[in-house]
């Protein structure tokens, strides 16, 4: 939502001197190029005066590098990239690559292993004592059987096409 200022609003603000308004020579542009007189790189950044000032404090210029300075930029880039593609060229190719992602496979194995134990342990079951997962099945089965027999005896239809239906008069009132 943005602001209204009206034009009384704006002849007070003149007079007293803080009508805000745009810079002059800028358009009312809010980023502007700078660059390093150094390396010659180039960056955009905002062109308000808390930007603007700190920016020109670490030695940046204001508008764009000259093509000299430019082209040394993007040699050295290039020289950069290409160095870290050799690299990692290297890296890829080496033993050592094939070592980390074996420790580093190794690692995940126990991590998991770590946070199952811990998960079992938070809730109370114990890996060493018998499976009761068959009783567990029988006690769900045995409670969607009561359920049928339930909607069964109030006359509502037990299953849809997907799912199964529960009448709103056997719902409990949870309000």
């Amino acid at each position: 939502m943005a602001i209204i200022v009206t034009s009384e609003e704006k002849a007070q603000l003149e007079k007293e001197n803080t009508l805000i308004r745009e810079l002059p020579g800028a358009n009312g542009a809010n980023r502007a190029n700078y660059h390093n007189p150094v390396t010659g790189q180039e960056m955009s950044g905002p062109i308000d005066p808390y930007h603007m000032t700190r920016r020109l404090r670490q030695g940046w210029r204001l508008g764009p590098a000259p093509t000299e300075l430019k082209a040394k930029w993007l040699v050295r880039e290039q020289e950069l990239k290409e160095e870290d593609d050799q690299s990692e060229q290297e890296y890829q190719n080496s033993d050592e690559h094939q070592v980390d992602l074996t420790a580093q496979a190794d690692r995940f194995n126990e991590a998991v292993a770590a946070a199952v134990a811990q998960v079992l342990e938070k809730i109370g079951y114990d890996p060493n004592e018998g499976r009761q997962t068959h009783t567990q099945k029988e006690e769900e089965a045995s409670e969607v059987d009561h359920q049928t027999d339930f909607l069964q005896a109030v006359d509502a239809p037990t299953e849809s096409d997907t799912k199964l239906n529960v009448s709103p008069a056997s719902r409990p009132d949870l309000h």
